[in-house]
């Protein structure tokens, strides 16, 4: 419970910013590039946003694309839908309610009811449905992130925080691999917009100007969003957070690196300029992302076996 109370306020944060973004650039003041619908359709999908039989945002199925993505914000019966992973969270939550601060259940509680009172002026057509979702989630990022900081500062930190903790980064790797690696296969990057909501999907653009100010180019993005080893939503920072908190799993032999971790790629081995070509990047983020995988496949079947319904979860 502990393990997928991490990995479903992670996909709720995941979703939400992804929700967020493309309806800010499905409305924004400038249309947004044909590659940047594209991408942001394609991951939509992947996140269960939408199902795959919507018509992309691009040309004339743009309004009938954000229909679609906010009729199914709170549908729980949406596979992966936003209001069904906070449900989901809360589930996880409430098994393990006496390892939780009385805030920290109080941000997951105050959360899902906030949620799906608000979200019903949202599923009704009509002018303010769009500015009334961001508002949505962007109180629900807030709360997301409030989550976060419970988990991170306020839990003791034995081996089911670990699991926990493994649990949210499985989640961040996966992600954020697809979504960088999207954004180059579509092209998305190429335009300012793209480039923009990259930045913004990894919750780094503030970083990214502060240390690059105007620059738009892949080298920078490599070096913020993959190789930097103080950004925690770098691949690299979140890989490497992934083996620390393997090897210090109670049955790691003192100085040995987790088998586990063997699923993962190995941050150190990574060359920022060798990564700043179009090939070689892509091959590191399909690893991220296959790793992630076959790294909750492992642990599922190294530690959860005893559930009838482990086979199930892993997705």
């Amino acid at each position: 419970n502990l393990f997928w109370l991490g990995r479903y306020t992670e996909r709720t944060e995941n979703a939400s910013r992804l929700a967020r973004g493309i309806i800010e650039r499905l409305n924004g003041e400038a249309d947004a590039s044909p590659a940047l619908l594209d991408w942001m359709g394609k991951l939509a999908v992947y996140a269960g946003l939408v199902n795959a039989a919507v018509p992309s945002p691009q040309a004339n199925g743009r309004r009938v694309f954000e229909r679609a993505l906010l009729s199914a914000l709170a549908d729980p019966l949406a596979s992966a839908s936003v209001g069904l992973n906070l449900q989901a969270l809360r589930q996880a939550a409430s098994q393990v309610r006496e390892r939780m601060s009385q805030e920290h259940w109080n941000f997951i509680l105050h959360a899902q009811a906030r949620f799906q009172a608000d979200t019903a002026s949202i599923r009704a057509p009509g002018p303010s449905a769009s500015d009334d979702a961001r508002r949505v989630l962007t109180e629900l990022l807030a709360a997301t992130a409030a989550m976060t900081g419970a988990q991170t500062d306020r839990m003791t930190r034995d081996d089911g925080w670990r699991m926990l903790s493994i649990g949210r980064h499985l989640e961040r790797l996966s992600f954020l691999s697809r979504t960088l690696g999207e954004a180059l296969a579509r092209g998305a990057l190429d335009a300012q917009d793209g480039y923009e909501a990259t930045l913004a999907l990894f919750d780094s653009t503030i970083s990214f100007h502060g240390r690059f100010q105007q620059r738009r180019d892949l080298p920078a993005l490599v070096d913020m969003l993959v190789t930097d080893p103080d950004n925690p939503r770098a691949l690299a920072w979140v890989t490497r957070t992934l083996r620390s908190r393997l090897a210090k799993l109670e049955d790691t032999p003192m100085g040995q690196t987790a088998d586990l971790a063997k699923h993962l790629p190995d941050p150190t081995e990574w060359n920022a300029e060798a990564l700043s070509q179009l090939a070689p990047l892509q091959a590191v983020l399909a690893r991220c992302e296959r790793g992630a995988y076959d790294l909750a496949e492992a642990l599922t079947a190294r530690y959860f076996t005893h559930s009838g319904d482990a086979a199930r979860v892993v997705v």
